[in-house]
């Protein structure tokens, strides 16, 4: 043979591998494991705070359900209580005599309407003669220690004064 010889077997040789092919091997599969790693944690990261927001939600839920069950319970006997207290320190018949003793001669009233709550609101509807004699009770109203907060309505001043007036009323 000339020097050269040749394999005529009937497996081919596989090529050796190079150094640097090994290297460069070594260095994807450990990319791959450590990629691998960073997802598997992030995953159980993320279901992790997805459970404690989950925990931290129904958790604010049920305390907001007992604050709701607490004001619901609280507002209607709280509300019965103070009703029942100011009817006997202020009954209806008290607080119109109280507002019927600042009126002028010339200005009755048409309706009252009396809400029992912290506090007592009373509106009134009003009809007056003249305008003065309508500003004068409004002006006994707001020198009053018995009512405050004194709003009167719309009016319209020609003629017959008709319009409504709003207030608090205080218990002495």
């Amino acid at each position: 043979m000339n020097g050269a010889e040749r394999d005529f077997s009937s497996r081919p040789r596989r090529p050796m591998a190079r150094p640097a092919d090994l290297a460069l091997l070594g260095v994807a599969a450990a990319a791959f494991i450590l990629s691998a790693y960073g997802a598997v944690s992030a995953w159980t990261g993320l279901r992790q705070a997805q459970k404690r927001v989950e925990d931290v939600r129904r958790e604010s839920e049920a305390t907001q359900a007992r604050v709701r069950d607490l004001e619901a319970r609280r507002e209607p006997a709280q509300n019965i209580a103070y009703q029942a207290l100011l009817t006997t320190e202020a009954p209806p018949p008290r607080v119109l005599a109280d507002l019927v003793g600042l009126m002028p001669g010339d200005v009755r009233l048409d309706t009252v309407t009396m809400t029992y709550g912290e506090p007592l609101r009373v509106q009134v509807d009003v009809i007056a003669r003249t305008a003065s004699s309508y500003d004068q009770f409004l002006d006994r109203l707001q020198r009053s220690p018995l009512f405050g907060d004194v709003l009167p309505g719309e009016e319209n001043r020609d003629g017959e004064l008709r319009t409504s007036v709003q207030m608090t009323y205080r218990v002495r």
